[in-house]
């Protein structure tokens, strides 16, 4: 699915018009149109803004795999993304992926070429992180959550514990007034 699709998909889902959503991305309504038929990408430095808007998973995912093609979820569309369904299948892509992971020695390294057991067991969780990212953003749509709130609060969690440095507020912002 094209960012645009699933722009179209999150906006409506949101009760955003074109017009609405053009506002505050500073776009005119046409640019919206035109991005959600495909016939224009998104403008690179819009497409952060966008996704804060629409605060959707399934747009997070989207504008990732804009980006960064394969190289990240894509929203899956042929599957039942009722939230029951989607609990069972993340619990046992989990599952799955904990055997694999059980199953394989992290004590010795493969040898040059023979790397099939661990693409295996990469693979598996890959599918759990696809799938757990579907459950999340399945939930908070359904629930009324923010995704974007669910990951700032994941981030200061981090932080406290400290996996992560916390990012510098850029110069002038208010952060870096009161400072």
């Amino acid at each position: 699915m094209t960012l645009g699709v699933v722009q179209k998909e999150s906006r409506s889902e949101a009760g955003v018009t074109q017009q609405e959503l053009g506002e505050e991305l500073n776009l005119s309504r046409s640019m919206i149109s035109e991005i959600e038929a495909g016939r224009r990408k998104m403008p690179r430095d819009v497409v952060r803004k966008a996704t804060e808007v629409l605060d959707d998973g399934f747009y997070a995912m989207a504008a990732a795999q804009e980006v960064l093609g394969e190289g990240w979820i894509p929203k899956l569309n042929n599957v039942d993304l009722h939230r029951s369904a989607v609990r069972e299948k993340a619990l046992e892509e989990l599952q799955e992926a904990m055997d694999q992971i059980t199953a394989t020695s992290s004590v010795n390294r493969p040898e040059p070429g023979k790397h099939d057991d661990l693409k295996a067991v990469l693979i598996e969780c890959i599918d759990a992180i696809v799938c757990l990212s579907h459950f999340v953003a399945v939930y908070c749509k359904e629930y009324g959550l923010s995704w974007f709130g669910l990951w700032r609060e994941h981030r200061r969690k981090m932080v406290e514990r400290g996996y992560i440095k916390k990012k510098s507020a850029p110069l002038g912002s208010a952060d870096q007034v009161q400072k």
